[in-house]
């Protein structure tokens, strides 16, 4: 939160600085994005938007394909964290079933204390194997967790960096086109 309360009040510091003085007249730069329509949004506007809903930062900024691949990701991630938080249940719940025939068998031997009856029901091998069964569903539900918080933040930073990016002229042209005679020409034009 105090990052970006400061990533916030940084962005308006900067806008404040770049705001014309009164009776100046308009750059000609802002005279084109008034003509061209609406303004993209601003870089954090931009990241915002990615973290509110991935890929939305970047379809914003001029990059639909990016925007649906990072969509995708995050769409995979939860889907896989729905998906093991219920195999965790599964788990858990075989644990149980386990912990109570291990109870009701080792209850029944007349060789176990009733005194020591708990720690012979956690020193079961079949309570052991759903232990370990349950720690590793566990593993994994925080795995596609993490991947999905770290591909939430990359996909934010990508959307900051893609508004950021989105005027920038290509900075390469290819021409290719046939020329009468059984020849082809190709022409590069680099972008000042």
């Amino acid at each position: 939160m105090l990052a970006a309360a400061l990533l916030g009040a940084a962005h308006a510091s900067v806008l404040a600085a770049q705001q014309p003085l009164a009776g100046a007249s308009q750059d000609s730069a802002q005279a084109v994005q008034d003509a061209q329509g609406p303004a993209r949004p601003s870089a954090g506007g931009a990241f915002v938007r990615s973290m509110l809903i991935p890929g939305w930062g970047q379809a914003v900024s001029g990059s639909p394909g990016r925007g649906a691949f990072y969509f995708t990701l995050e769409s995979m991630g939860v889907w896989m964290i729905l998906k093991t938080n219920q195999t965790l249940g599964s788990a858990r719940d075989i644990l149980a079933m386990r912990r109570l025939e291990a109870s009701e068998r080792l209850a029944a031997d007349p060789m176990i204390d009733s005194a020591d009856l708990a720690a012979a029901i956690d020193a079961d091998s079949e309570v052991l194997r759903a232990l370990e069964l349950k720690e590793i569903r566990s593993q994994q539900r925080e795995d596609w967790i993490a991947f999905s918080v770290f591909f939430l933040l990359l996909g934010g930073a990508d959307a900051f960096v893609a508004a950021h990016l989105a005027d920038f002229p290509e900075p390469l042209e290819v021409a290719i086109r046939p020329l009468p005679y059984m020849g082809v020409e190709i022409g590069f034009r680099l972008a000042f």
